[in-house]
């Protein structure tokens, strides 16, 4: 394996030649030693000395105490940033050699530097004294690379994002691919940058943020795709196969008119995620009642060209012009704004048959309903909504619009 950091942060114990191997092998740009009272000594005197290379500037953290775990990963979480910023050396171009020193100096430099992109490496060799069990013989020395361990971390975490992702919590999965983004290695980032587009993408339609949300998923498809055909992973093809499918959809809402059925289609889907997922059933109700004003509205404006938030005089049949005007005329603009209901019932008035299979149901079971809605703490009352009446509203809806399950778009199930 090929390493080349820019800096390195080596722990120094009482033998100084697996250091001087680990620095003259990869001869970083900047060195920062970790060692203890008794050993910083030995950087001036021995180490650096014994190096084969010219490198930009060194530096180091004193441990107060090489025995306690806490008081020398205090002490590197505090100076080690310091020191890097100085140097504008970033996490992912540093190896950290944790060979030498105390126990408890090499897993406060691993605890340390875990959270960041590093690379690690080791000493070893293939004889030692003490009949095998105590250092490597000088001469011997062999170095073993351990690839940035959040690679492998990344690969955990990825179960977790798929759980949150497919409960509905799209910016909890973010944050966490965001994390492995900054951390794991160069050649594992685009992948898990593509992921983290996509979940912020599915975060941003879930809060009706369209056109964000398109530009989002866009970014993540082509390199998805091309993760895809060179995996042998049928679960990446399935979600590329769902990305085409709602990039498509997200195209035909954001350039299509407002209202439109892809908003009701929307709605109706996002009202399945808050049950389905969250068992939000308050939230879902009022994603259903707005879908049905949505329907209405798309209605009205597509076959006779009227605007629900501004009806003229004229387009109200005469039958109903004057209790219309004398209800819905806002008093600030003076325009005609029809609720849900009224909606309907002028698409009823104007001879259109999608209002009558409302008003087929309405009486004996969709008034009740949307009476319960209505007395949801989030509309008018104090009381929630139950699953029951999410799910009976729900098929009402999808009977008297006539619309099928396929015409919903569906969010991907991550199975990462």
């Amino acid at each position: 394996m090929t390493i080349k950091p820019r800096a390195m942060v080596i722990s120094v114990g009482g033998t100084p030649t697996p250091i001087v191997f680990s620095l003259n092998k990869l001869r970083p740009e900047y060195i920062c030693f970790f060692v203890s009272k008794e050993t910083k000594k030995s950087i001036n005197e021995v180490i650096l000395p014994a190096l084969n290379f010219k490198f930009a500037h060194h530096d180091w953290i004193v441990t107060p105490n090489a025995e306690l775990l806490s008081e020398c990963y205090a002490q590197l979480t505090k100076r080690l940033p310091e020191i890097l910023e100085k140097w504008e050396v970033e996490p992912d171009e540093v190896c950290v050699d944790y060979t030498c020193g105390t126990k408890t100096m090499s897993v406060a430099l691993s605890l340390a530097t875990i959270e960041k992109s590093c690379c690690y490496s080791y000493i070893g060799g293939n004889e030692r004294s003490k009949g095998g069990v105590g250092v490597v013989v000088d001469g011997n020395e062999r170095m073993w690379f351990l690839d940035n361990p959040w690679d492998e971390i990344a690969l955990k975490e990825r179960k977790e994002i798929s759980i949150l992702f497919n409960k509905a919590r799209y910016a909890s999965a973010t944050e966490i691919l965001q994390k492995c983004v900054e951390r794991v290695s160069r050649q594992q980032k685009p992948h898990f940058k593509a992921l983290h587009e996509m979940t912020m993408g599915y975060d941003l339609w879930d809060r009706f943020k369209h056109k964000e949300a398109k530009v989002r998923l866009h970014k993540s498809h082509d390199t998805l795709f091309a993760f895809w055909q060179a995996s042998e992973k049928s679960e990446i093809k399935i979600l590329t196969r769902s990305l085409d499918q709602n990039i498509e959809f997200l195209e035909r809402l954001i350039q299509g008119a407002r209202p439109s059925a892809y908003y009701f289609y929307d709605l109706l889907a996002n009202a399945k995620r808050r049950a389905d997922l969250e068992q939000k059933f308050d939230d879902a109700a009022a994603r259903l009642y707005r879908a049905m004003e949505v329907l209405a509205q798309a209605e009205l404006k597509t076959k006779f060209g009227i605007e629900a938030s501004s009806v003229k005089p004229d387009e109200i049949p005469e039958r109903i012009r004057e209790e219309y005007l004398k209800k819905y005329s806002d008093k600030n603009d003076s325009k005609v704004k029809i609720p849900l209901y009224a909606g309907f019932y002028l698409l009823k008035e104007l001879g259109n048959s999608l209002a009558d299979h409302f008003f087929q149901l309405y009486d004996g079971q969709m008034r009740s309903l949307l009476d319960v809605r209505n007395q949801s703490i989030l509309a008018h009352g104090f009381n929630s909504i139950t699953r029951e009446t999410f799910e009976r509203l729900f098929d009402l809806i999808m009977r008297f619009s006539e619309t099928s399950d396929e015409l919903l778009p569906r969010f991907p199930v991550l199975t990462l």
